[in-house]
């Protein structure tokens, strides 16, 4: 039900709330609370800058607001907190926001989300934070706890990357996912080619920048939410980072193969094989949860892929109902660390949670492997940036499972970290937009 007497700021705190307390996916929080909104679309962008910008910056930010608290050692209400972290985004970061309206209005969104008695707090700090921003500085060195609060990554994180890819690379990680990401399509060639959907962008208003490198990719411009184009209603194409079509790439899926997407929701990845197969080929497409096999289902009749069989599935327990097949991704629950300009509250993630990760990655691989044809391909994959996630799982496999060689990865892309031809991590910086990993066999004939 839509909502009113709402403002940019209430919808952002309450969205901000919610992720706090449900940890959710930010994307996914966000666009409920602006859906059930009565914004104007400036309004709109306006809770979205402040909403994403908060989670981007929140250590730096927490780091700035420290220093405007009579007692910085108490941590102040969940809500106040929230709203002060909303008021000092503005002040630090968005230089169209007047400092009277950045504080006068988030104070304002406290009263309407019912919180009047913060209001005063609130806006003691905020004002205190306006007197002394000018004076307030970031630390400059590169200790992991300096660049922990210029960046606003979890310093154990940043020492997880310092240890696995060294100072250099780690350092234009954190540069690179300070930077906003390009929207990337794949045109849906069943449908139509990339220049005919680039002409009816035009008509749209909308930039279709085609790369040439993978077949089918696309940067989006000035279009906001390409899921509201009618060209992405009508089926012409499908949201895909590029490293995620790098992945699919390898596979090099001809038409008429079996090919098995054994973790696959949403289902991105199945699609861009799909097209590769045609229509006398067969992706099968699985996942563990029934709603998320309904999110593929969904996208595979929008796009007209009936190539795509679909079925709830537990890969690390094996494949009971899938014949052997000539391609296998395994692109399987990770870290997500790959992927932080996107969900910016992935870097947040408990680090010994994710230490149990690599034993299911490994599980999900070798059973995977099993029903691959002889002389067939063998990819695994990632969406983060943990070698332990990565190398690690890709070397145990080769060592525990005979029958498989590794394969050598050329996607053009160059290595920025040692590691041997079959394994490539890719890397905002080195030409694969988010952060990914990838690992290909053979299994001998």
């Amino acid at each position: 039900m839509k909502q009113i007497n709402q403002t940019a700021r209430s919808v952002c705190l309450r969205a901000l709330l919610q992720m706090e307390r449900d940890e959710g996916y930010s994307n996914i929080v966000l666009d409920k609370a602006l859906a059930a909104s009565m914004l104007s679309s400036r309004d709109k962008s306006l809770a979205s800058t402040i909403f994403y910008g908060v989670l981007e910056r929140r250590l730096t930010l927490d780091y700035f607001l420290r220093h405007c608290l009579r007692e910085p050692q108490k941590k102040p209400d969940r809500a106040a907190l929230a709203a002060l972290r909303c008021g000092a985004y503005q002040l630090l970061y968005l230089e169209r926001v007047p400092d009277a309206a950045a504080v006068n209005e988030t104070v304002a969104a406290l009263k309407l989300i019912g919180k009047p008695q913060l209001a005063g707090f609130v806006n003691g700090v905020l004002r205190g934070l306006l007197r002394k921003k000018e004076t307030l500085l970031l630390p400059e060195d590169n200790t992991p706890a300096s660049l922990s609060l210029r960046y606003s990554v979890p310093e154990g994180l940043i020492r997880l990357w310092q240890k696995g890819y060294g100072e250099a690379v780690s350092l234009k990680l954190l540069e690179s996912f300070s930077e906003r990401p390009q929207a990337y399509i794949r045109v849906n060639t069943t449908r139509c080619t990339a220049a005919e959907l680039q002409a009816h962008m035009e008509r749209q208003g909308v930039n279709l920048i085609c790369l040439s490198r993978p077949e089918g990719a696309a940067i989006l411009e000035n279009c906001g939410s390409p899921c509201e184009l009618p060209e992405f209603h009508q089926g012409f194409f499908h949201v895909q980072d590029l490293s995620a079509q790098l992945v699919c790439r390898l596979l090099e899926p001809q038409p008429g193969e079996t090919v098995c997407d054994c973790c696959a929701a949403p289902g991105g990845k199945s699609f861009t094989l799909a097209q590769g197969v045609g229509a006398d080929g067969k992706v099968y497409a699985f996942d563990l949860h029934k709603g998320r096999v309904k999110l593929i289902e969904g996208g595979a009749k929008r796009l007209g892929l009936s190539m795509i069989e679909t079925g709830v599935n537990d890969a690390s327990q094996g494949f009971d109902v899938m014949p052997l097949v000539d391609k296998m991704l395994c692109d399987v629950p990770c870290s997500g660390f790959g992927v932080i300009r996107r969900k910016p509250e992935i870097r947040y993630r408990n680090l010994d949670e994710v230490k149990k990760l690599p034993a299911l990655q490994y599980a999900i691989l070798a059973q995977a492997a099993k029903r691959v044809k002889p002389g067939g391909v063998l990819v695994y994959s990632t969406c983060t940036l943990n070698p332990a996630e990565n190398n690690r799982v890709a070397e145990r496999f080769l060592k525990e499972n005979d029958g498989f060689r590794p394969m050598k990865i050329d996607l053009g892309l160059e290595h920025c970290v040692d590691e041997p031809e079959h394994m490539l991590t890719m890397t905002p910086f080195s030409g694969g937009s988010d952060g990914f990993f990838a690992a290909a066999f053979q299994k001998e004939r």
